[in-house]
């Protein structure tokens, strides 16, 4: 004899039955029902979800399809400025210490003005379309005060100096965000996170 509540058959696929103060009962979803059933709906949600996460990663890649990568955090140079000019117009080291001499005469001889680096965006991001940006490493903040509200005139033109560590921090911003995106993508792809995440 069976206790009430008691199950009265357990074949896999069949529907299950119960005993319940005398009256039978039947349920009409198996076990194995149910989980597929449960499984079904979270497949959809789970593809849903993997098309919005590739969707972003997409429209992320279109908005700025030229992201520079960072291995670690930038450090700080509160010293060093950033002029960006187009790629077209070719600048040489020469000219912007002429530029940077008609705006603080004897700069390099004075020791004010402690560097002037190139930096090919392009060639650093594998792209084209980026501008090209010379860095010009300072002395003191009074100098780099001085330079940033001056800017200075390259062929003729009027460019505005900016301080590196702010362009710094927004490439590298822009970097954890497709970052982000990228580890969100591979993992609802199901795939393990590489080193470049």
């Amino acid at each position: 004899m069976q206790q009430e509540g008691e199950p009265l058959c357990s074949s896999m696929g069949a529907p299950s039955m119960h005993r319940e103060a005398g009256a039978l009962h039947v349920d009409p979803k198996t076990p194995e029902e149910t989980q597929a059933w449960s499984l079904g709906r979270s497949a959809k949600s789970s593809k849903q979800h993997l098309r919005q996460v590739v969707a972003e990663y997409e429209a992320l890649d279109r908005e700025l399809p030229c992201i520079r990568k960072f291995p670690t955090p930038p450090t700080a140079q509160p010293l060093c400025l950033c002029v960006e000019t187009s790629p077209e117009e070719d600048l040489t080291h020469l000219e912007v210490l002429e530029a940077l001499e008609a705006e603080l005469p004897g700069a390099m001889e004075s020791g004010r003005v402690s560097s002037i680096r190139f930096e090919n965006l392009n060639v650093i991001c594998g792209t084209a379309g980026r501008r090209d940006r010379w860095l010009i490493t300072v002395t003191d903040f009074q100098t780099r005060s001085r330079l940033l509200r001056s800017g200075i005139r390259l062929r003729g033109l009027a460019h505005l100096l900016v301080r590196h560590d702010e362009l710094l921090l927004g490439d590298y911003r822009l970097h954890l965000r497709r970052s982000l995106v990228r580890r969100r993508m591979l993992e609802a792809l199901g795939a393990e996170p590489t080193e470049e995440d």
